[in-house]
This record gives C-alpha cells, structure tokens and sequence, in this order.
C-alpha cells in the first residue's frame, strides 16, 4: 500500500464521506468561507494532533493563526465533531474489511491517560502515572473503530461512562455487549446496563472473593452450592424488586431520553445511603445479572471444585 500523509488521509476522507459538511457557523448559515473544505480540514488536524491554531500557521502555507483559531471557535463544536464522527463510523460500517473483524454487536470500553498542561479545568495529577492530564474513555466497536469518546479528570470512576457512551452514539453500529475493565463490575452498574437492554461483560479480579447470591434461601444446587456461601444466606430480595419496580423502570426511561445522565445517575448510586430503596433495587438486580454472569463466565472445572 502507498505511504500517506495523515493531513492527506484527512482529506480523502473529507471528499469520499463529506464530514466536513457537519461544520459551519452556530446560526446554521453557509460557512462564509472562500474555501470551507479545505479551511475544515486544516483546522481538524490542527485540533486532532494538538499542536494549536498559531503553531501550525507557522508550518503550514496559506493560512493564519487568527484563521484557524476563528474557524475551530465559531464553526466547531462538541456536537458537530460527535455527528462528524458518526457520519465517519457509518462509512467505515459500509466496508467489506470492518466485518471481517466483527460484525458492529460488541464494543470495548476502556481509559487513556493524555497529557495536559496543569491550568486545565479537567487536568489532574494521576496517582497511576504520576503526571497530570486527563482521561480519554473510549467506546470501541469490534469492528476496530471508535464509537465515542469521553474526556474526564484521572481518578473518577470510571464505571459511571461504560453506558453513557453507548447512549450519545448516534452511529448506525448500535453493540448490545459491552466489555468493560475491573470497575465495570459494580452492581448498580450492572443493574442499570441490564435495564437499558445491554450485556455487560467487565473483567472480573478476584473470583475467590466473589459473592453468588440464590434465588432464595430455600435453593440448593447439587454440585455448585458451595460458591453460595452458606445454606440459607446470599439469597435475592425479589420482593424488594417487585415493590421498586416502577421506579426502576422509571429511572431507565429517564436514563434513555437524556432527561437523567446516566453517569449522574451512577454516581449517586454509588455513594447513596444503603438505606434507601431504589437504591437497595438496584442492588438486587445487580447481585441478580452478576450472578448470572459469574456463573456463564466461571470455568467448569473451578465451579465442580476441580
């Protein structure tokens, strides 16, 4: 294959899928521009690459500082750059090479350190490596592409955006299975993806110390029993689901319109009182999907006590 040059690739892509057309001024005029594709495309590498508006100016002919700096500012938003990239998922979905990888049902979801300059509203010094910056929460397909992508500050937990990204990608690609790192496996958090119709598969540290819970405290299984703990223990409150079922359905409407983020949404779960009830409901439906995830992910020999 030919070498190319990534401003080159910008490019072609920008003819062939015509993202650039995403862009344009907040009023939702005709760009004003004499020469809108290739001003678009400058300023997207200028803002993918970070080397900033009047760095490039001083590399590449043409164009000015204060240009680039009006374009990304005026023309450029969060929303645009999120329909450009679907527009780009949608194309790369169309190729007969994206399905011999997977077929779009699977997507990964994992953290990136980035480096930041300290005088950042999101910028913080990670204990993991010791520098500071910021966390770049990426969803991506199985098809190797990348469905959305987060920015948050080093050492939230990560957990509460495994479903928000799937929820903002307007992609044609919708994946139903979701793997996630260790903090994926949080039993609100399992609640809530199950509610909202997606398996999530997080990797699972510590399967000794892992609780399986019974249907109920009369339930007795004739090989296994002893990953529930002891007879009559670690059993499901259905009742207490039962009596919460509304509010649990009505929490995952209210997740899946956008009225509640569901990253908000997590977060106070994870810090709220274990007295309260909905609260207490997720839990349950938790214990209920973990359980049920443990026991299709624990190896046979392991759960006969080989």
């Amino acid at each position: 294959m030919p070498e190319r040059t990534l401003i080159g690739i910008l490019s072609r892509t920008a003819y062939w899928v015509e993202w650039w057309r995403r862009f344009g001024p907040a009023s939702g005029n005709e760009p004003k521009l004499e020469n809108p594709f290739g001003r678009y495309v400058i300023t997207t590498f200028v803002k993918g690459t970070n080397m900033g508006p009047y760095e490039a100016a001083r590399h590449i002919p043409g164009v000015s500082g204060h240009e680039l700096s009006y374009t990304a500012n005026r023309h450029f938003s969060i929303v645009l750059l999120n329909e450009a990239i679907a527009d780009l998922v949608n194309a790369h979905a169309r190729l007969d090479i994206s399905q011999a990888w997977g077929d779009g049902t699977a997507v990964a979801a994992d953290g990136t350190h980035m480096d930041t300059y300290l005088d950042n509203l999101l910028a913080e010094t990670s204990v993991r490596y010791g520098k500071p910056g910021g966390i770049a929460y990426h969803h991506i397909s199985d098809t190797y592409i990348a469905l959305f992508t987060h920015f948050i500050p080093c050492g939230v937990w990560e957990a509460v955006y495994i479903i928000e990204g799937l929820l903002k990608n307007t992609s044609e690609v919708q994946p139903t299975t979701v793997h996630a790192d260790t903090q994926g496996q949080s039993q609100p958090v399992f609640a809530l993806a199950h509610l909202l119709g997606f398996d999530l598969m997080p990797r699972i540290r510590n399967w000794k110390g892992m609780t399986f819970y019974r249907p109920s405290k009369q339930s007795e299984y004739v090989h296994i029993d002893a990953l529930f703990g002891e007879p009559g223990k670690n059993s499901i409150d259905f009742d207490l689901i039962e009596s919460q079922f509304r509010h649990l359905m009505g929490v995952a409407v209210s997740v899946r319109e956008g009225a509640i983020s569901s990253s908000t949404l997590l977060k106070r779960l994870r810090s709220g009182s274990k007295k309260n009830a909905t609260y207490a409901a997720f839990r349950e439906v938790g214990r209920v999907i973990r359980t049920v995830q443990l026991l299709r992910s624990c190896p046979a020999p392991r759960c006969v006590g080989g």
